[in-house]
C-alpha cells in the first residue's frame, strides 16, 4: 500500500478482510500548502461563487480547516452548488452539513467536466480548491466552457521522511504479489525511492490502479499495470485486485 498513512487503514482493513497480508510503504504525505493567501482571498468572497468543486477528500479537509481558522460561515455557502468527483469525497462534504449537487458516474475530472458540460456554466463563478500541483484539464476546459474558476492551493503533497519498512527487502526476495497505486503522486513519489535495479524486479510485480490517468502514469514509467478497476475507488480496486487472483488460483 503506497498511500499516505492517515488513508491507508480502511484499505489495509479491506484487503484483510480478504485474507491478504497488506502492508504500507508510504509514498505521500499531505500537508497544508506553502501559501494560504489565494484560498483566503476566496474565503473572502465565498458567497459570490456559484459553484464550489472538490475532487478529493484532502481538498474538502483543508477547505473545511482552513474555514475554521479563518472564522467564517459555513452557511454562506449557502445557494452554491457543490461538485464532487467520488463517494468519499461526497461523503467528506456531506459530514459538514453541506449538499453536493452533482457526482460524476465516474470519478475522474473528465467525467465531471462531462456532467458541468450539460449545465449552464457560461459567466458562473466557481471556486476548484485543489493540491499545489494538480491536473490542468478540469479548470482549462471550464474556463473554455466559459465558466470564471479560481483554482487554488488548498493542500501539497510531499514526500514522508523514510520509514522503517522491509519493502525492499521483499521486493529482492520476491515475495511481493501486487503493488498498489491511489494516485500519480503515489506513483512519482514511490519510484522516486527506488534505484534502477528496483525498478527491474517490479515488473514482476502485478500492478494495481485505482483507475485511468493513476494507470498513465504508471505506464509512463515503464510499469505494466495489471489491474484497474471499474469503479475508480479504493473498494473498487479491493474487488479488482481479489477477482485478479481468484482467476488466477483457477489457471
Amino acid at each position: 500500500i503506497t498511500r499516505a498513512e492517515e488513508q491507508a487503514e480502511p484499505f489495509i482493513h479491506m484487503l484483510e478482510e480478504r485474507g491478504a497480508e497488506a502492508f504500507l510503504y508510504s509514498s505521500i504525505k499531505t500537508i497544508p500548502p506553502n501559501d494560504w493567501s489565494q484560498l483566503d482571498q476566496s474565503l473572502e468572497v465565498l458567497s459570490d461563487y456559484d459553484g464550489l468543486i472538490f475532487t478529493s477528500v484532502n481538498g474538502v479537509k483543508f477547505f473545511s480547516q482552513r474555514l475554521k481558522e479563518k472564522n467564517k460561515d459555513i452557511r454562506e455557502l449557502k445557494g452554491v452548488r457543490v461538485y464532487a468527483i467520488g463517494p468519499k469525497t461526497e461523503e467528506a462534504i456531506q459530514s459538514l452539513n453541506i449538499q453536493v449537487n452533482t457526482v460524476p458516474e465516474n470519478y475522474i475530472a473528465e467525467s465531471l467536466i462531462e456532467c458541468m458540460g450539460k449545465e449552464n456554466i457560461v459567466g458562473k463563478k466557481l471556486l476548484l480548491p485543489r493540491a499545489s500541483v494538480a491536473r490542468e484539464i478540469l479548470p482549462k476546459t471550464l474556463n473554455e466552457l466559459g465558466a470564471n474558476i479560481d483554482a487554488v492551493p488548498a493542500y501539497q503533497t510531499i514526500l514522508p521522511k523514510q520509514q522503517e519498512s522491509d519493502f525492499v527487502k521483499r521486493l529482492n526476495e520476491g515475495s511481493i504479489d501486487v503493488v498498489t497505486f491511489t494516485s500519480s503522486s503515489t506513483v512519482n513519489n514511490f519510484l522516486g525511492r527506488l534505484d534502477k535495479e528496483h525498478h527491474e524486479k517490479l515488473k514482476k510485480v502485478v500492478i494495481a490502479c485505482i483507475g485511468p490517468i493513476t494507470q498513465k502514469t504508471a505506464e509512463s514509467h515503464g510499469l505494466k499495470v495489471t489491474i484497474v478497476p471499474d469503479q475508480y475507488t479504493v473498494a473498487g480496486l479491493v474487488s479488482a485486485i481479489e477477482t485478479y487472483f481468484i482467476g488466477q488460483s483457477k489457471k
